[in-house]
């Protein structure tokens, strides 16, 4: 099953699809979306979300009927550009897909002609800074050549150290 990941930078800013992960389940695909996507850059807050789940809608799209049920959350991001990633940019209420792809296109389009996509809130899983210690950036120092020019490898190290010390800084490990 593919889970498309969604990552927040900083507490506060919306949620940024940031590519997909391939797992099982919701668990799995929590830790994996840690593992690939929470380690290099600085990160509060991941979002996993079933693709299947994600309904995609663009202005001037057919929509099918309204299919009813009980009214529920349902979370929109927008394609940041053509081609480009999907950013949270709200949510709303409706009760069905159809209706929820309806009322995201009224609601967030304006004219803005890039596509929208539209998934039931419950369906997202978050794996935030108190569940995990996200990374910030991946220690290297496991590259360090041994060698009898030792001065490329001490510039690595230092570089390496300095990388590390700033992602501890981010973390507001020091």
């Amino acid at each position: 099953m593919i889970w498309e990941v969604f990552r927040q930078q900083q507490e506060g800013d919306n949620f940024v699809h940031c590519r997909d992960v391939h797992a099982p389940d919701r668990e799995m695909a929590k830790q994996f979306a840690v593992i690939q996507h929470g380690r290099r850059k600085p990160t509060t807050a991941l979002w996993v979300a079933p693709q299947e789940k994600i309904a995609h809608v663009a202005p001037g799209m057919d929509i099918e009927p309204a299919d009813g049920g009980d009214e529920t959350a349902w979370t929109v991001f927008r394609q940041d550009r053509a081609g480009g990633y999907h950013t949270e940019c709200g949510e709303l209420d409706a009760t069905g897909v159809a209706e929820a792809k309806q009322a995201a296109l009224d609601t967030f389009t304006d004219d803005d002609p890039h596509s929208l996509w539209v998934v039931e809130t419950e369906y997202i899983g978050e794996v935030t800074a108190d569940d995990v210690n996200f990374g910030g950036t991946t220690n290297k120092s496991y590259r360090f050549a041994q060698t009898y020019n030792v001065d490329p490898a001490a510039q690595e190290v230092e570089a390496s150290e300095s990388e590390q010390i700033e992602a501890e800084k981010q973390r507001g490990e020091m």
